[in-house]
């Protein structure tokens, strides 16, 4: 008896300190998610520091729409064509060393922004925060994957879309405020310190994974066995052969761009001319939807953790359903519109935003650990292609009609530069469907072989 009490008691002893050192272990996780979301966040700021200052940048360089869109939609080029190398970066190197690198490069550009007298300083400085931004998400995606359970992962990849897109609140808001109270330079170069200062700390104290000695020599091995150019692009089109990155490729480039659009460069013009909104009305909309975003990545989260098929394949289809319909009630009729209408487009288009993280769960499937950085960083081209497109388009058709400056925006015009949305979404919902039946069969293929194995045990 004596023996059976004290095995009781050790064992629940063992128990505590087991369930001590789980909380622990979560604590320290969650400590590293939020040190690397603060890089993000600092890229969405960097990101959208535009957008807030977009009508106040085409008079202080004094450029043409289209030359004001080219400072944007560049910078998005960039990040899509450095996605592929830093996906292959970031799988050789970590996610420590990607995050701190795209700080600094941001703080690089910010800086370059703050002091630039000519247009093509300004292009360089954005072109320089596109190379820093692409290092960063696909990074603390990565982290994210390291540092807790795969049941977790699909509320946490919506949770760090959205709440890093919290930059664009501060963007709109401490960023514009600090420019009014003080001047362009001193705004510019605040957000280059905070980013060298953030990249300190990522150095400091960020742990790539659990195990990190593991990790270090894992990383250490690869440094050392040198770059085989033949076999990175052997597994580059093997990665982006597998039909969940192409589709999620499809998904990130259908529901991401809108918003984007909205938030990144043409919300405030389009708010002002159409809506008749006073700046600090366009703001407040502009913020309530970054907000928004992190509501529905909660509900999205949940529902395609609970529904992994057919609930992330609904996510896609209504979010932009609802994107495309709101649109066309906004385009077709008369403004300034009804608040249910302009609700009802922030609804739409923040849902978009948060639908775009379904991607990076579509990437996941089918892809080795291994790969992981090269199959989100193929799969988030998509809506920085998409929006890029965009971007550029709305400012050539405004050129086009004429409303090549700030002060010639009118409500026609800005209704037709933004149609050129429609090809976009056209395009990606069929791609997304053709590749939809292989996904489909590869995810109920591997639902079958993890119930097999869980009867077997």
């Amino acid at each position: 008896m004596k023996r059976m009490q004290l095995s009781q008691n050790s064992s629940g002893i063992g128990g505590v300190r087991m369930s001590a050192a789980r909380r622990s272990g979560e604590i320290v996780a969650y400590a590293m998610w939020i040190l690397a979301m603060s890089g993000y966040v600092f890229a969405a700021t960097c990101r959208s520091s535009l957008s807030a200052t977009g009508i106040q940048a085409a008079l202080y360089f004094n450029i043409s729409s289209a030359a004001l869109s080219s400072f944007v939609y560049l910078q998005l080029f960039v990040y899509a064509i450095v996605q592929i190398p830093a996906g292959i970066m970031l799988d050789r190197f970590g996610p420590k060393r990607m995050i701190a690198a795209g700080c600094l490069l941001m703080s690089v550009g910010q800086g370059i922004m703050a002091l630039a007298t000519a247009t093509w300083m300004a292009v360089c400085a954005r072109a320089a925060v596109g190379i820093g931004d692409a290092c960063i998400f696909i990074s603390v995606i990565r982290l994210l994957a390291a540092w807790f359970p795969m049941r977790k992962l699909p509320l946490l990849n919506q949770l760090t879309g959205q709440i890093g897109n919290l930059g664009q609140i501060i963007s709109v808001y401490p960023f514009v405020w600090v420019m009014k109270m003080a001047h362009w330079q001193i705004a510019f170069l605040s957000l280059a310190a905070i980013g060298v200062l953030i990249a300190f700390c990522v150095i400091s104290l960020l742990r790539e994974s659990p195990h990190e000695r593991e990790s270090r020599a894992m990383a250490q091995k690869l440094r050392t066995t040198g770059l085989n150019w033949g076999d990175v692009l052997r597994n580059l089109r093997s990665v982006a052969r597998l039909p969940g990155t192409i589709c999620g490729f499809w998904v990130h480039s259908i529901t991401w761009f809108s918003n984007t659009m909205m938030n990144q460069l043409w919300g405030f013009p389009f708010l002002l001319a159409v809506e008749h909104y006073s700046h600090a009305q366009a703001s407040a909309y502009l913020a309530s939807g970054t907000a928004m975003c992190v509501i529905w990545a909660l509900m999205f989260g949940r529902f395609s953790s609970a529904h992994p098929i057919h609930g992330r394949i609904m996510l896609v289809y209504v979010t932009v359903g609802a994107q495309m319909l709101c649109w066309t009630i906004l385009l077709a009729t008369a403004g300034p519109h009804p608040t249910a209408v302009m609700i009802a487009l922030l609804f739409s288009i923040s849902s978009g935003m948060a639908a775009s993280s379904v991607a990076f769960d579509f990437a996941r499937e089918g892809c080795l650990p291994k790969d992981l950085g090269t199959a989100t960083a193929l799969a988030n081209i998509g809506g920085f292609l998409s929006s890029g497109l965009v971007l550029l388009g709305v400012g050539q058709l405004l050129d086009w009609q004429g409303a090549n400056s700030p002060r010639l925006y009118t409500s026609q015009s800005m209704r037709v530069a933004v149609l050129v949305q429609y090809p976009m979404w056209i395009i990606g919902l069929i791609g997304f469907s053709v590749m939809l039946p292989k996904v489909l069969a590869r995810l109920r293929e591997r639902s079958l072989r993890l119930s097999t194995a869980e009867l077997r045990h």
